[in-house]
């Protein structure tokens, strides 16, 4: 699969390598606009320019950065640097919560009820869970538990946005299990390390 090049202009796009995995990530003057995870064969290796050894980013050819079309050439990249150092101490236990601002429009995200509910997913602590349900409700809209189990399948930034704290009322994980189930195990060692009085951080595994 080709990494698409960015949507909005003053964009830039990385591919973002963690201790999870591949992240394909894009950010523009205003924040982050989409964090995506990627096989390393869903890249064609002509759109990996270089990788830097003193940091976890590949360069993806074809994306619309050129300093001239960026009305504020340093802060898109300013905003990746952020979340690149945020989820490397995520994942090594050191962080619970995510503050890099998101560029909402660039994401896809218009409508408020859509916003209202990742807002309220934003606000679930670290090692919880909600159903989608009770998100629903907190968003102002109750009965509409089906609308934010779809729009859990369509976080444009998990991780900022932790989707994989939000459960179905049977206590199920819904879209990608596993992989959600690993990042609320992932918290919940930590805690449980941290209530024992355990050497930590943890990291992800």
């Amino acid at each position: 699969m080709s990494a698409p090049a960015p949507r909005t202009p003053g964009g830039v796009t990385r591919v973002l390598a963690t201790a999870a995995g591949l992240m394909l990530v894009e950010a523009t003057p205003d924040g982050i606009a989409r964090l995506v995870q990627v096989d390393a064969d869903q890249l064609d290796a002509d759109q990996l320019d270089h990788r830097d050894a003193a940091a976890t980013w590949f360069n993806v050819k074809h994306h619309d950065d050129d300093e001239g079309r960026d009305p504020e050439p340093g802060a898109a990249a300013e905003h990746l640097a952020r979340l690149a150092e945020q989820v490397e101490d995520y994942l090594a236990g050191r962080l619970r919560g995510f503050d890099v601002p998101l560029d909402w429009a660039a994401a896809g995200v218009h409508d408020e009820f859509s916003r209202e509910v990742y807002r309220e997913i934003q606000h679930i602590p670290y090692g919880e869970t909600s159903s989608y349900g009770q998100v629903s409700i907190d968003a102002g809209r109750p009965r509409n538990a089906r609308r934010v189990g779809r729009l859990c399948t369509l976080v444009p930034v998990p991780f900022v946005i932790p989707v994989h704290r939000v459960i179905r009322a049977d206590g199920g994980m819904g879209n990608c299990p596993e992989y959600r189930l690993r990042l609320l195990e992932h918290e919940r060692r930590n805690i449980a390390a941290e209530r024992a009085g355990k050497p930590g951080p943890l990291p992800f595994r």
